[in-house]
């Protein structure tokens, strides 16, 4: 009896011997925060907004809004800062631990919306410019971006994030510098007014609720920066502070040239043939798309640009699934999601991917066929899901500050906070219904689930 029970033990001890040990993954360097970030950032928003920026509040205001954008989303990056210092979170987990569970449950779930929906309106460009550019029809083009979804569906499940991120990163620097380059180049190869039959400018007089709307979608361009806080675990939070500052000011001053070069552009012909379809990327665009085959830098050049930008929207794609992933991760270990979410982190992609792949799929032919306006209403629906996330959050800053009697940080907060309310109020009754009917789904689906 002692010689089976010894012989149980030792197989035991064999089997603990030879149990493999989950290798742990290394922690990301700043650098790698930084070009992740950057891969959130740059993409979507700065090829679709400063053309029509431009062309609704003229180009020098034009300039201003875009950089007062980026100093509003940059005072949101400095409430995440200070928090990944002092506490060691990031927004969620910020509010999870300092207000109620309940209350992190509706900031996340709002900026999983304006992820989702954000993917969603990438995959429905991309299509909208295969269509446009390379002749593919709808049918073919919606089959490509599908395809390229469930890629990056397969890299995300076999862990190939890091480094797919990383190259999205360096290429979308690459890629806004390559544009301005062309442009500068445009610019100073042909002084000629613009084109007969196309009309540069249609310049609103600007009033309060237009700037604040203007103000509204110009800071969801700047969205994605808090992919760097919100993705991974065990990093140096000093380093996830840094780079969240440093994502930022290299978005302001890239973003700020962009619509520098957009505002120039009104003065040249050869750079609006080129620029405002690229920078446009819509896909009803056709009023500029006419003369982008006359660029002048010779035959290709044109859709060598173009491919890339399609592939830049698929790459912000790619980010915003990755950080949405983590997102819902965060919130169903909470117990604030479907049980079958909490048991594998890679059953999360069955809704940060494959919910925009059945989107994309079925209103992708009515949106490319429709106008521009039903694909900015996306757009406009995504910002103020975004910023309406970032207004429970600075609230809750300030108000944890104010009961910790911190006024000066919670004053700060609270400053955040009433300037992105008001962004929100401001904005057209119709999306406003439709941010009451996300949060209305929130509460409910947080009811039930509970």
């Amino acid at each position: 009896m002692q010689g089976k029970t010894k012989k149980k033990a030792k197989i035991s001890r064999s089997k603990a011997v030879t149990k493999p040990v989950k290798k742990k993954e290394k922690a990301h360097s700043f650098f790698e925060l930084y070009l992740h970030g950057l891969a959130g950032v740059i993409g979507l928003g700065v090829l679709v907004i400063p053309l029509f920026v431009a062309l609704v509040y003229g180009g020098a205001f034009s300039i201003y809004l875009v950089i007062g954008a980026g100093f509003l989303a940059l005072l949101i990056a400095m409430l995440i800062y200070d928090i990944s210092i002092t506490h060691n979170h990031d927004p969620y987990n910020f509010l999870k631990n300092t207000v109620t569970k309940e209350y992190s449950f509706i900031f996340a779930f709002l900026l999983l919306v304006s992820f989702i929906i954000t993917i969603t309106a990438a995959g429905i460009a991309s299509v909208g410019e295969l269509s446009l550019f390379f002749g593919l029809s709808p049918f073919t083009s919606i089959a490509v971006v599908d395809i390229i979804f469930v890629i990056m569906w397969i890299l995300m499940f076999y862990n190939k994030a890091r480094r797919t991120l990383n190259f999205a990163g360096a290429l979308k620097i690459f890629f806004i510098l390559l544009l301005i380059v062309l442009g500068i180049i445009a610019f100073f190869s042909s002084k000629t007014a613009a084109p007969a039959g196309i009309q540069i400018s249609y310049v609103l007089p600007v009033s309060a609720p237009l700037f604040l709307f203007g103000l509204l979608i110009l800071l969801w361009m700047y969205g994605g920066f808090e992919g760097a806080s919100i993705v991974y675990k065990g990093e140096k939070r000093t380093d996830v502070a840094k780079a969240l500052l440093a994502i930022m000011i290299t978005a302001i001053i890239l973003f700020g040239l962009v619509q520098t070069f957009v505002y120039a552009a009104e003065n040249s012909a050869a750079v609006g043939k080129l620029i405002y379809p690229i920078l446009s990327s819509v896909p009803t665009a056709n009023i500029f798309t006419a003369n982008i085959l006359s660029a002048p830098f010779g035959i290709g050049v044109e859709y060598i640009v173009v491919a890339l930008s399609i592939i830049v929207m698929l790459l912000t794609a790619f980010a915003l699934i990755n950080a949405s992933n983590r997102t819902l991760d965060n919130i169903s270990k909470d117990g604030l999601m479907p049980s079958f979410l909490q048991r594998d982190e890679n059953l999360k992609l069955l809704i940060t991917a494959a919910v925009p792949i059945v989107l994309i799929t079925i209103f992708a032919p009515v949106i490319v066929n429709s106008g521009v306006f039903s694909y900015l209403s996306l757009i406009i629906i995504s910002a103020l899901a975004f910023a309406a996330a970032f207004v429970f959050f600075a609230f809750g800053y300030g108000y944890v500050y104010s009961k910790k009697k911190n006024y000066s940080r919670a004053l700060f907060g609270f400053f955040v906070f009433a300037v992105l309310l008001a962004l929100i109020a401001f904005s057209p009754i119709p999306f406003l219904i439709g941010l009451i009917i996300i949060l209305i789904v929130a509460f409910i689906g947080y009811a039930l689930i509970k």
